[in-house]
């Protein structure tokens, strides 16, 4: 368990080392530069580990999901979350690997996540309830508008919530 802790530590280090620097160059991923994307999308400069052929919107989702590992580790251990600390990824502007999915659904969905991730990352009660909620709404994104690795994001949820 240590070892993996100590691993998805080091993931999130890699990302937030990419997603923190002026990258210009080979293998960078850019969102849209529409003036109305918010601060807090964590795509604007990303670089892109993968590969260079992987779309903005993959990206995205791959480092949310490190993310939504790092949450709940932090959550596990009883820290408190701080505002600021995480980025929502606003999906709603990335480039996906197939437009067919960006349908009016999709946004619809996008803005379910959104919101329920803003409301994650505020302090209050209720962390792990509000953790399963933003799980929840990948869960059902996936389910609806485009396959994910569902198997991979249900691990994520809490089973038992303790208040």
């Amino acid at each position: 368990m240590h070892r993996i802790l100590v691993f998805s530590v080091f993931i999130l280090f890699v990302w937030v080392a990419a997603c923190t620097s002026e990258h210009k160059g080979d293998g960078t991923v850019s969102a849209s530069t529409d003036s109305s994307a918010t601060e807090n999308d964590s795509m604007s400069s990303c670089t892109n580990p993968y590969s260079d052929n992987m779309k903005p919107m993959a990206v995205g989702m791959r480092a949310m999901y490190e993310q939504m590992t790092a949450i709940r580790a932090q959550i596990e251990k009883g820290d408190e979350l701080q505002t600021g600390q995480f980025k929502m990824v606003d999906f709603i502007y990335a480039e996906p690997t197939d437009s067919s999915v960006l349908t009016d659904q999709f946004f619809i969905r996008a803005g379910q996540f959104k919101r329920r991730f803003n409301e994650l990352v505020q302090p209050g009660a209720n962390v792990m309830e509000r953790f399963n909620l933003v799980v929840d709404a990948c869960i059902q994104c996936h389910t609806e508008n485009c396959p994910g690795p569902l198997k991979k994001i249900k691990k994520l949820k809490f089973d038992h919530i303790t208040s």
